[in-house]
């Protein structure tokens, strides 16, 4: 069973150990483990990017205004469509968010069953937008919900969830054209074309031996 002490100890040591370079890319269950985290109040390294936001209130171009990322994470609390049912509103500005499928399981490192994970899709039929959006929802299963109304009064996060939103790279899209960039210049440090201040003499020698002049 997940230990929340366990998370706690990891998440200082993620913090102290945190390098240059850092790139957050969270498996489905560490997704999940954050989302059981958030809805106890349980506070977690500050090194994880996952803020609180509605994307059923807001187109995700908005939400992505200003930011370099292709992917964000939020953490939001789905609203009924009526009090009654357990259908949740999924529409925004003139567009809704489409469910892909009916959600796959996500489970702990023991096989034990934490949530499930919902693809949806951003449609608005006519705009340029459409399509362009993808998203992931990630919600606690019953059983777990049922364990932390057990385990606290005060618990009331029975509706959120945690939504990983990625926006599809045009041709002409900035951020993609940066990549490649980054990519190419990565080949030319790895392989440079005319070779690298820093190879050593036995390196040197060495691809001389192979026949390889391109120094």
């Amino acid at each position: 069973m997940f230990t929340i002490s366990d998370e706690k100890t990891s998440c200082s040591k993620n913090s102290a150990q945190k390098a240059d370079g850092f790139r957050f890319h969270p498996t489905d269950g560490e997704l999940m483990k954050y989302l059981l985290l958030h809805v106890l109040g349980i506070p977690y390294s500050n090194f994880v990017p996952i803020k609180y936001e509605d994307p059923y209130s807001k187109e995700p171009w908005v939400i992505f205004n200003g930011k370099k990322e292709k992917t964000l994470y939020f953490f939001t609390e789905l609203k009924k469509k009526k009090s009654e049912n357990t259908r949740y509103v999924r529409s925004v500005g003139k567009g809704s968010w489409k469910s892909q499928d009916k959600g796959k399981k996500v489970c702990s490192e023991r096989g034990s069953l934490l949530g499930y994970k919902r693809s949806l899709r951003y449609q608005n039929s006519g705009s340029p937008q459409d399509g362009q959006w993808l998203m992931k929802e990630y919600s606690l299963c019953e059983t777990v919900k049922s364990y932390l109304r057990q385990r606290s009064r005060s618990y009331n996060k029975d509706n959120y969830v945690l939504c990983r939103i990625k926006r599809k790279a045009a041709k002409d899209d900035p951020i993609a054209q940066k990549e490649t960039i980054e990519v190419e210049e990565l080949d030319e440090i790895i392989d440079p074309p005319h070779g690298s201040p820093y190879l050593s003499n036995d390196a040197t020698k060495l691809r001389l031996a192979n026949g390889n002049y391109n120094l």
